[in-house]
């Protein structure tokens, strides 16, 4: 007896597990690329004290020079961790205008810096969102990223405020988007990857 084995000739069928092949690589691929990119965020808010001086309160420009070091007050989120009074070095900006119109006339990174064993957290300073200098007080605000080892860099916003010679400084960072971004590679890859498979299957039944 002889035993006849088939062998499927239809090249529409070469054609399908060639790309189904190629599908699936880049399905892996996609998934890899992933875990790659997976975000981790800073998250949080840290709390410093110290001292400062604001010179040309006669008009701009106006410059924020600290009297450090200023010290860590509290911390929560990713700052849980910072011991209290921890040192920071808080280096000097520029900025002209006043109120919803004060411009920083350069970027200052970093606002302020400090390291903890192998951790290094640091803040720039990109912009400013309003800016409020009298003789005895201030209040200033602005935006930035928030750094620290073995984490994204991550937009934050902070403000700075007080009376006299003493004024306190506070960082606020959080990210911008609500859904982690490996999450959405995931769902757009695996809805390419379906709508490659149903196109394919309807052209080789046509």
């Amino acid at each position: 007896m002889q035993i006849a084995f088939c062998q499927n000739t239809d090249p529409r069928g070469k054609t399908m597990n060639r790309t189904m092949k190629t599908i699936l690589a880049l399905l892996a691929g996609g998934l890899l690329l992933c875990q790659q990119t997976q975000a981790a965020p800073i998250s949080g808010a840290i709390e410093f004290g110290g001292s400062a001086i604001a010179s040309g309160l006669s008009g701009p420009p106006c410059t924020i020079h600290f009297l450090d070091p200023w010290h860590s007050l509290a911390g929560v989120g990713t700052y849980a961790v910072v011991p209290f009074n921890t040192p920071a070095t808080f280096n000097d900006f520029t900025f002209i205008g006043d109120g919803i119109a004060a411009m920083l006339t350069a970027p200052d990174m970093p606002a302020w810096t400090f390291t903890i064993g192998n951790t290094t957290y640091s803040f720039d300073l990109l912009a400013l969102t309003e800016g409020h200098v009298l003789p005895g007080s201030m209040a200033i605000s602005g935006t930035g990223i928030a750094h620290v080892t073995g984490f994204d860099a991550t937009p934050a916003t902070f403000a700075l405020q007080g009376a006299g010679t003493n004024f306190n400084f506070t960082l606020s960072s959080s990210t911008t988007a609500t859904i982690p971004e490996g999450s959405t590679t995931v769902l757009l890859v695996l809805g390419l990857v379906l709508v490659g498979i149903v196109t394919l299957r309807q052209k080789l039944a046509a």
